[in-house]
């Protein structure tokens, strides 16, 4: 844990910048998926997609500062193991985002995303 704001936790995952929030029954990851949204076009396309893949139900985008995070909910307590899991496929999905996004907008990721 790098520093507290608020109710936020800043954490660095994997030399990402992320965030958490702790409530009684999950706890919500926030990680930087290194884009700069410049086009809302495709930011849409991808919230439609997000909210049609089952999958995807304990996810959300937002948007901090122009900078696209991916937002998870995480059920507490999980085993060291299945955390690692989960945040190496959160990490995944950031990635995704983030080549396909780039890609998209024709731009690239952000400098020193990771």
């Amino acid at each position: 844990m790098n520093e507290s704001r608020s109710d936020r936790l800043i954490l660095n995952i994997a030399d990402t910048p992320a965030w958490c929030v702790c409530y009684p029954q999950a706890i919500c990851v926030a990680i930087d998926t290194g884009l700069i949204i410049s086009d809302i076009d495709w930011l849409q396309r991808v919230c439609l997609w997000f909210a049609a893949v089952r999958a995807c139900i304990n996810d959300c985008l937002i948007l901090e500062a122009n900078r696209l995070m991916l937002i998870r909910r995480h059920n507490d307590p999980q085993p060291t193991i299945q955390w690692e899991a989960a945040l190496n496929q959160q990490l995944a999905v950031c990635d995704w985002l983030a080549r396909h996004g780039a890609a998209e907008m024709n731009t690239n990721p952000a400098e020193g995303w990771r």
